[in-house]
């Protein structure tokens, strides 16, 4: 039998000294940002509250995809302490830091001097800046005891518009050489034709060179709508994610991209979906290569090879342990075969020939 859930601790109620201490900062500040990190998903209406009483742009963490919906007019992108949401902290006269661990970021320096305002389940040393206020403990209260007779800030609605399409536009991946399909295509594609279809997959995300176009142009609106293994950041989690996710929501489904070097590397999972008969989407993003590897070689002027294979019939590897497997090489072939992988009521892989033309680009528009 399996252990009773063991229930997690009540964390206390933020300190009214650091309340105040956090009013002030949010007082003298006229364009404040939220950055929301993993710990703020279990409090994502608190959050999102606060950001629509500021009125002010709001960035999420990778984890945090969804705890403010891509669709909300606040939505700026995902802060990862990289280039490519510089423009909007470059703008900012203070942030309020909200569940983020610094693990979730990639190792820059931190380059905005303005006031930070740490809200987080437990003190923490922050390996950039010392927060001008620190509220520790449970985090929704910590958000409604901010909000409460906050002042609107002078953000508006078209600036915070602008930033985000400047942010998308920057991080743009379409083919560049017309061999397979572009992999924001690729993403767009398959939520198009899930939506079309009625369905609504959680998302699993491996680490590689196709997670950028993956977590940014995948549409999230809720907390939990794509999990990915960032701070770690393995190779080899989409799938496994995906299958748990399945069943932990059978109803909902789940659905997989990964590349195919991490597929390869749990290729076994596979036959374990299929044995489960789990509501589940695959989608590979297959070039032959350990594109994000190559990309990082590359800068480092080591020699060429080593990094690709002959092309894996990854489609016929699914169909081999009892699941069915699509090929894609065009847009088109990609609609038609994500349409009949959400018709399907189990597994199923689409194996998608990818144009990894983009991606050098991207990662450094991404990353500086």
């Amino acid at each position: 039998a399996l252990p009773a859930a063991v229930a997690r601790p009540a964390l206390p109620a933020p300190d009214a000294v650091a309340v105040a201490a956090a009013r002030q900062v949010l007082a003298r500040a006229r364009r404040p940002v939220v950055v929301a990190g993993l710990e703020a998903v279990d409090a994502a209406d608190e959050l999102r509250a606060l950001v629509a009483a500021l009125g002010c742009p709001a960035l999420v963490t990778y984890k945090a995809k969804g705890a403010i919906a891509d669709a909300d007019p606040h939505f700026a992108g995902i802060f990862t302490c990289g280039a490519a949401e510089g423009p909007v902290l470059d703008a900012c006269d203070a942030v309020i830091m909200v569940g983020a661990d610094p693990v979730e970021f990639i190792p820059k320096p931190w380059r905005w001097p303005v006031p930070i305002i740490e809200v987080a389940t437990a003190p923490r040393t922050l390996p950039y800046a010392a927060p001008e206020a620190a509220l520790s403990g449970a985090i929704a209260p910590a958000l409604d005891a901010l909000a409460g007779g906050v002042t609107r800030s002078e953000w508006d609605a078209p600036s915070i518009a602008a930033l985000r399409e400047a942010w998308l536009l920057t991080l743009a991946n379409d083919p560049r050489q017309g061999g397979g399909i572009g992999p924001q295509r690729i993403v767009e594609i398959t939520q198009a034709a899930c939506g079309k279809a009625g369905f609504d997959p959680r998302v699993a995300v491996d680490a590689g060179a196709h997670m950028f176009p993956a977590t940014t142009f995948w549409q999230c609106r809720r907390p939990g709508d794509l999990l990915i293994s960032n701070g770690l950041a393995t190779m080899g989690f989409a799938l496994p994610a995906a299958i748990a996710a399945a069943l932990h929501d059978p109803g909902r489904g789940a659905l997989a991209f990964t590349g195919d070097g991490g597929l390869l590397m749990g290729l076994g999972e596979l036959a374990t979906a299929a044995v489960l008969g789990v509501k589940l989407v695959v989608v590979v993003f297959n070039d032959a290569t350990l594109s994000l590897i190559d990309i990082k070689k590359e800068k480092r002027d080591l020699p060429t090879g080593a990094l690709g294979w002959p092309r894996a019939d990854l489609a016929a590897a699914m169909r081999s342990m009892g699941g069915i497997g699509l090929t894609a090489n065009t847009e088109a072939e990609l609609a038609e075969a994500v349409a009949a992988a959400c018709a399907a009521s189990g597994p199923v892989l689409i194996d998608a020939a990818v144009d990894p033309s983009g991606y050098p680009a991207q990662i450094k528009a991404l990353r500086g």
